[in-house]
């Protein structure tokens, strides 16, 4: 086969230097991740400080209906 020439697939593909593209999903569910983390934090620290407070307020009211009613002796 005179006419027929032989090459190696290397030389038929264009040599590229462009990096590969990153993934982005992984980046995304990193960020989800911390968003819902740092939010069931707040949400943690904020329901605590509200229970806390309606303990306080039962404590109140219950002070006050006891300076509006005062005991009979």
């Amino acid at each position: 086969m005179a006419g027929v020439e032989m090459s190696n697939d290397s030389e038929q593909k264009p040599q590229s230097c462009t990096p590969q593209k990153r993934k982005l999903w992984p980046w995304l569910l990193f960020g989800s991740l911390t968003v819902l983390i740092i939010a069931g934090i707040y949400a943690y620290l904020e329901i605590t400080a509200m229970i806390e407070d309606m303990g306080r307020l039962w404590d109140d009211l219950v002070q006050l209906f006891w300076l509006i009613v005062p005991d009979k002796q």
